[in-house]
């Protein structure tokens, strides 16, 4: 018999259980120890009340694991994975775990409700579907592996324009920081990144970004992975102000690593544009972005 409970319900060994068995030969597997889920579900900010388990008697089956935040004053609910036992697939039970995961986004006042899936995995899009999720749109990785020729990205020498870094906080200050990103873009979800704003003349923000940065066993930089990179909303030089982001961020450019994209939404067409004439192109994995607008009547504390 089929029973879900809340994650904070379930001791660590279960919950650990339910995320091994639930990726298993999934699009991004991920198989964690005891020890790496406490970390992770720690560090991302995932809320346990929120996130449910599936049992079959006593056997952890399947879990969606969530996460919310307050943003612009509004409660949004982010899926950081659903995943079901291969013996118990395509029989429904990820429609429970959701249907599950759902009331408690209810009881709890979540205004959005929102996740990614992978474009391939048609039949997971289409059960968030019939669950009132709505794509809105695409999320894409991008790369290019090799070092990067002198001045790609166009910057004049003479630029008006300056770069200062600062911690990932204090961009997310800026009015038009982008706080509507996918949650692991979001500045919360980004406590090893880095940020970088552009400044004008006048020491005024007009353009930030925000990344990754992985280091080898030998200490060189490994890759350099691209969060956000926007400039001021109708800036007349907005082209000139992501270029001089893309040119700092991903820096030193005679270096050979991979230059990535995380989850960049298909939306920013000005940005795209830049990346592909610096010889960027899709990675082969592709994501949808998808949201549920919760009817709520009365918030209430998780």
């Amino acid at each position: 018999m089929i029973t879900i409970k809340r994650m904070s319900d379930c001791t660590f060994a279960e919950v650990t259980k339910a995320w091994n068995r639930g990726f298993e030969g999934y699009f991004f597997p991920i198989t964690m120890t005891e020890e790496m889920l406490v970390q992770r579900l720690g560090a991302e900010g995932y809320v346990l009340s929120l996130s449910v388990v599936a049992f079959d008697d006593q056997e952890p089956v399947g879990l969606v694991a969530s996460g919310m935040r307050m943003i612009n004053g509004r409660k949004i609910a982010w899926n950081g994975g659903t995943g079901v036992a291969t013996a118990y697939r395509r029989q429904g039970l990820g429609r429970q775990l959701m249907a599950a995961t759902l009331e408690l986004y209810q009881e709890a006042g979540v205004d959005d409700a929102t996740l990614e899936a992978v474009s391939q995995n048609d039949k997971a899009i289409a059960l968030y579907e019939q669950l009132g999720y709505e794509v809105l749109d695409r999320l894409l990785f991008w790369q290019r592996t090799d070092a990067l020729p002198a001045n790609l990205f166009g910057v004049k020498e003479n630029t008006a324009y300056r770069v200062r870094h600062v911690l990932a906080g204090e961009a997310s200050m800026l009015p038009f920081y982008q706080s509507d990103a996918p949650w692991q873009n979001q500045w919360q979800s980004m406590r090893d990144g880095e940020a970088l704003l552009v400044e004008d003349e006048q020491g005024h923000a007009v353009g930030y970004a925000m990344y990754k940065r992985t280091v080898n066993e030998e200490g060189k930089v490994a890759s350099i992975v691209l969060r956000h990179c926007a400039a001021q909303p109708a800036h007349s030089d907005a082209d000139t102000i992501m270029r001089v982001a893309l040119t700092e961020l991903y820096a030193p450019h005679e270096l050979e690593c991979r230059r990535s994209t995380f989850n960049l939404p298909a939306a920013q067409e000005q940005l795209l544009r830049i990346l592909e004439e610096a010889g960027f192109g899709p990675s082969g994995t592709e994501q949808v972005y998808m949201v549920k607008k919760m009817k709520t009547t009365e918030h209430t504390t998780v």
